[in-house]
């Protein structure tokens, strides 16, 4: 029984950093496509507070094992959009993993927003916030940030740099506010209608 349990842990783990493994190599893939000229994207109607939800779907049990509050703010009715729905929620993905990484207490909040044709989302955090100096750079590619506890978090540093380019080619923006120790807000900008890529 003890053994079984043992095995159990061992299997867990395997499958963690093989997930965690995979992870990193589609960043790699999907940054040298970037790169390349040869990552494009597929257009089509998509709705933002349906591509929210799959993403708070996706990630509640995480935020629920560090016993943080995941949030969602959505007004009852958004426009349908145009865009790639799927690298949308790999953009969104990527900013609420990372909100739920770094953050050891509080609460993260998902927010959609329509502003003069655009979308706005929003990801805060009450994690421990970025450095004026970081917030510069947060966006490069292999950038990490130099405290400790992003070290210890693990990660190629490629996720901000991708979502970044993602945003772009859709014609749109990305940044980020903070306050070091009180946490952090990343915003994306893009209209609700791409109409080519």
């Amino acid at each position: 029984a003890a053994s079984d349990v043992y095995k159990r842990q061992v299997l867990t783990r395997l499958e963690k950093n093989g997930r965690h493994l995979l992870g990193l190599i589609n960043d790699v893939l999907d940054l040298s496509k970037i790169e390349a000229g040869r990552f494009t994207l597929t257009l089509g109607e998509y709705s933002l507070i349906e591509l929210i939800q799959t993403v708070y779907a996706s990630v509640e049990s995480l935020a629920a094992e560090k016993n943080l509050q995941l949030k969602m703010d959505l007004p009852d009715k958004l426009p349908f959009g145009r865009g790639d729905s799927q690298r949308l929620t790999q953009v969104l993905l990527n900013l609420v993993g990372n909100a739920i990484k770094f953050t050891e207490k509080g609460e993260i909040c998902v927010q959609g927003r329509v502003e003069d044709d655009c979308f706005l989302i929003s990801v805060t955090d009450t994690g421990p916030g970025i450095s004026e100096e970081d917030v510069k750079t947060v966006f490069r590619e292999f950038h990490q940030l130099d405290g400790s506890s992003t070290k210890q978090k693990g990660g190629t540093g490629l996720g901000l740099s991708i979502a970044k380019k993602i945003i772009e080619m859709h014609g749109g923006r990305i940044w980020v506010t903070s306050v070091v120790g009180t946490g952090s807000t990343f915003k994306f900008s893009i209209p609700v209608r791409v109409e080519n890529s």
